[in-house]
Protein backbone atom coordinates (compact mmCIF):
# COMPACT_ATOMS: atom_id res chain seq x y z
CA UNK A 1 0.00 0.00 0.00
CA UNK A 2 1.46 3.73 -0.96
CA UNK A 3 -0.13 4.86 2.24
CA UNK A 4 -0.58 4.66 5.90
CA UNK A 5 -4.33 5.82 5.27
CA UNK A 6 -5.04 3.23 2.90
CA UNK A 7 -3.42 0.84 5.30
CA UNK A 8 -5.99 2.21 8.19
CA UNK A 9 -9.07 1.79 6.25
CA UNK A 10 -8.35 -1.56 5.15
CA UNK A 11 -7.56 -2.50 8.75
CA UNK A 12 -10.43 -1.08 9.68
CA UNK A 13 -13.04 -2.80 7.22
CA UNK A 14 -13.76 0.44 5.09
CA UNK A 15 -12.49 -0.52 2.02
CA UNK A 16 -12.84 -4.32 1.17
CA UNK A 17 -13.20 -4.35 -2.80
CA UNK A 18 -10.31 -6.14 -3.99
CA UNK A 19 -10.10 -4.55 -7.67
CA UNK A 20 -10.15 -1.43 -5.91
CA UNK A 21 -7.52 -2.20 -3.28
CA UNK A 22 -5.32 -3.90 -6.11
CA UNK A 23 -6.09 -0.29 -8.16
CA UNK A 24 -4.74 1.53 -5.01
CA UNK A 25 -1.72 -0.53 -4.55
CA UNK A 26 -0.62 0.03 -7.69
CA UNK A 27 -0.90 4.24 -7.91
CA UNK A 28 1.83 5.27 -8.69
CA UNK A 29 2.74 8.13 -5.98
CA UNK A 30 1.82 11.86 -6.01
CA UNK A 31 5.05 13.88 -6.50
CA UNK A 32 7.13 15.99 -3.62
CA UNK A 33 7.28 19.22 -4.16
CA UNK A 34 10.56 20.75 -5.33
CA UNK A 35 12.94 22.13 -2.52
CA UNK A 36 12.70 25.80 -3.96
CA UNK A 37 8.61 25.31 -3.84
CA UNK A 38 9.09 23.92 -0.09
CA UNK A 39 11.32 26.82 0.99
CA UNK A 40 9.22 29.51 -0.52
CA UNK A 41 5.78 28.57 1.14
CA UNK A 42 8.04 28.29 4.45
CA UNK A 43 9.27 32.04 4.24
CA UNK A 44 5.81 33.17 2.45
CA UNK A 45 4.56 31.63 6.04
CA UNK A 46 7.07 32.72 8.24
CA UNK A 47 6.43 36.30 6.97
CA UNK A 48 2.90 36.31 7.26
CA UNK A 49 3.27 35.07 10.99
CA UNK A 50 6.11 37.75 11.65
CA UNK A 51 3.67 40.63 10.38
CA UNK A 52 0.68 39.25 12.13
CA UNK A 53 2.77 39.41 15.52
CA UNK A 54 4.11 42.84 14.48
CA UNK A 55 0.87 44.18 14.04
CA UNK A 56 -0.50 42.72 16.86
CA UNK A 57 2.55 44.31 18.85
CA UNK A 58 4.29 41.13 19.89
CA UNK A 59 7.53 41.97 20.49
CA UNK A 60 9.51 42.39 17.92
CA UNK A 61 7.91 39.70 15.74
CA UNK A 62 10.46 36.72 16.18
CA UNK A 63 9.02 33.38 17.28
CA UNK A 64 11.37 31.89 19.79
CA UNK A 65 10.57 28.80 21.69
CA UNK A 66 11.59 27.66 25.46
Amino acid sequence: MPSLWLDLLCLHGHIADPRLLRRLATHPPAPRPTREKRDARLSLAKRAVTSLRICLGIGDGVLRSQ
